[in-house]
């Protein structure tokens, strides 16, 4: 849920069906949407204390940690706080006067669980005078050494569902079915942590033309070079072909 604490805000989800959507009571469909509600007000910012200098003017910075927590002190995570006002976890430091530097704050956790992403940081211009830390405009540092900011990053592959085309439907004419595969894939592995929720339908009804029907009449011949026994020994008069083609024999047959 991407609302702020209070607030309400709306969270979305795919709905499929197993197998044919056909086969599914849309009546039953569970809703693609519902409200959410954002976390409680009460998280905060809280810091640690301030670490040793760790070197001279220019080169030393002190860090502290910085959490989001609850009201009884429970660690959450930072998204549950407000970004925005998050204090700086590293100062920089020194025993005297520092000219204007820049100084870089940790990466951000990447902006994505599974593939590729992007991740930022704060990076300020600050200088240390009569050993207190002030800000200072960005101007009055070098812009040719300032670092980045936003930087590309990969997690893990992310699960992914994966289809082959469909077959040939399994009827020349009425209802048939046409396959596929469906496999998941973990970048180039076939695993099986793909979410079920979102699998591809595997299965699917292809309707055709109407099959041919029968003559009305009992004038029906069969068809000169079609080897009718053969059709009737192995069951192929309900094919519309050989239903055509055999028209005497396999009437016989069902008579």
């Amino acid at each position: 849920c991407t609302a702020k604490c209070g607030e309400q805000s709306i969270i979305t989800r795919d709905v499929r069906c197993s197998e044919d959507e056909k086969l599914c009571d849309p009546n039953t469909k569970p809703p693609l949407e519902e409200e959410c509600t954002g976390p409680p007000c009460d998280r905060q910012w809280t810091v640690s204390d301030w670490g040793p200098c760790s070197g001279s003017c220019g080169q030393g910075k002190m860090i502290r940690h910085v959490y989001c927590k609850t009201s009884d002190g429970r660690v959450v995570p930072e998204s549950q706080c407000n970004l925005e006002t998050k204090p700086l976890a590293i100062h920089p430091c020194g025993d005297k006067n520092c000219p204007s530097q820049w100084l870089s704050q940790d990466w951000e956790r990447c902006n994505t669980t599974c593939g590729r992403g992007s991740k930022q940081r704060v990076v300020q211009c600050l200088e240390v005078a009569n050993g207190k830390v002030k800000t200072r405009n960005p101007s009055d540092c070098d812009a040719a050494k300032k670092p980045a900011e936003e930087s590309t990053c990969f997690e893990r592959p992310c699960f992914k569902w994966y289809t082959t085309p469909w077959s040939e439907c399994s009827k020349t004419c009425g209802v048939g079915v046409r396959m596929r595969d469906v496999k998941c894939f973990q970048g180039r592995d076939i695993v099986r942590g793909c979410d079920l929720l979102v699998k591809p339908v595997g299965k699917q009804t292809c309707d055709l033309q109407p099959c041919p029907t029968d003559p009305p009449d009992d004038s029906c011949q069969d068809q000169a070079g079609t080897n009718c026994g053969l059709a009737i020994k192995v069951n192929l008069c309900s094919h519309w072909y050989y239903s055509k083609a055999c028209c005497r024999s396999c009437r016989s047959a069902h008579s």
